[in-house]
């Protein structure tokens, strides 16, 4: 079988990529055709057209399980044979010059290793390549690959700790600015709390960990909709891990168009207009909702034996630390603005309100924290 060689005298390298070809060796192959090469040609003699070559192939390691790259250099003529030296005379393949191919051999090198030590994820892609930024991004951007990426990720014990920390840094900022222009969309088109939640619970409940980022990454392990002596919950969390953390969160989540405050506009006797602000009803709902969400769980919490705790994976004693309403979104007015400050700050530690709005700029400070 003829062998087929890349070369680098006349052709760019990142033409290539390293592609699978089963569970035990790796291929170079051309991105545009699909073409295999057995190596490269590194350097070709003017006058007798003999060629420097560098045969490679990728085969995984019975010890490490990776695919590591073996190398022979040979010098051949121009129909593929190999030069014959005398028995006296040292086989000398060196690359001292641009006419031996020095160049083009550091080509190869670099281009090897961006591929060393590639790693068989399973789900992590469908074969294992190297890719160009560009391509790294269009693959970001497919949602289903991107799926697999980011549940791959937790498990890359394989690569060194920066590289997993960028990669890891990589998919949680696409995360985010996914979340982030959805949290948009909930605020321009005041989504109802019921969109919210679908949105949240989609594909039976897949993306929930990557889409409850938007309540911050403190939070963890988010369980939705469980039940209280028949009362259901919209979120519980936990603050940082650890199994014998108590400390939990309970959200409680409104529509996006949800209303703050209910103004009533009065005449005076003066023929003057009076404007009041009252708690809407819908938050009035939600905040002796929430409490009393918080109160049962903590009592249920006490007995290791109660069903409904067990089934929301909790086993022993919780303490609800913080309760928050998320509902609505901040309007422009000035006085709207300082009534709504006043009533975040009457309430004590334990009870938050929170408008999208917040969850918005919260997001995007995080972000932009990351990315800097």
């Amino acid at each position: 079988m003829s062998k087929n060689y890349f070369d680098l005298t006349k052709r760019k390298i990142d033409e290539l990529e390293i592609a699978k070809q089963d569970n035990f060796t790796c291929n170079i192959v051309d991105r545009s055709n699909g073409d295999v090469f057995n190596g490269f040609i590194l350097a070709i003699t003017q006058k007798t057209e003999d060629k420097r070559i560098c045969e490679i192939s990728w085969q995984k390691s019975s010890t490490d399980k990776k695919y590591q790259p073996r190398l022979i250099f040979r010098k051949i003529d121009n129909n593929l044979n190999d030069k014959k030296i005398d028995a006296k005379r040292p086989v000398i393949i060196d690359f001292l010059t641009g006419e031996n191919g020095y160049r083009e051999f550091w080509q190869m090198i670099a281009f090897i290793f961006k591929a060393k030590d590639l790693i068989d994820t399973g789900d992590f892609i469908d074969e294992l390549k190297v890719i160009s930024n560009g391509q790294f991004t269009e693959f970001l951007n497919n949602k289903e690959k991107f799926g697999n990426l980011t549940s791959a990720t937790k498990n890359l014990d394989g690569i060194d700790y920066a590289s997993n920390q960028n990669l890891n840094l990589a998919t949680n900022l696409k995360i985010l600015k996914d979340n982030l222009s959805k949290i948009e969309y909930f605020i321009s088109n005041e989504s109802s709390e019921t969109e919210i939640q679908r949105w949240l619970d989609e594909d039976k409940h897949k993306n929930r960990r990557a889409r409850c980022m938007i309540f911050g990454l403190e939070y963890v392990n988010h369980k939705r909709e469980g039940q209280a002596n028949g009362n259901k919950y919209d979120l519980l969390t936990r603050i940082g891990v650890g199994d014998d953390n108590e400390e939990r969160v309970l959200i409680e989540l409104k529509g996006a168009n949800a209303d703050i405050f209910k103004i009533k506009n009065d005449q005076t006797l003066n023929d003057g207009k009076t404007e009041e602000f009252h708690l809407s009803e819908s938050l009035s709902r939600a905040i002796p909702q929430i409490l009393e969400y918080k109160r049962k769980l903590e009592e249920k919490s006490k007995s290791v034996e109660d069903e409904d705790m067990r089934r929301m994976g909790e086993f022993s004693k919780i303490t609800i630390s913080k309760c928050i309403i998320v509902i609505g979104s901040k309007k422009d007015d000035k006085r709207w603005q300082a009534n709504f400050l006043d009533l975040k700050k009457s309430f004590n530690s334990i009870l938050e309100i929170w408008t999208y709005t917040d969850l918005k700029n919260k997001l995007s400070s995080t972000i932009k924290n990351l990315e800097h």
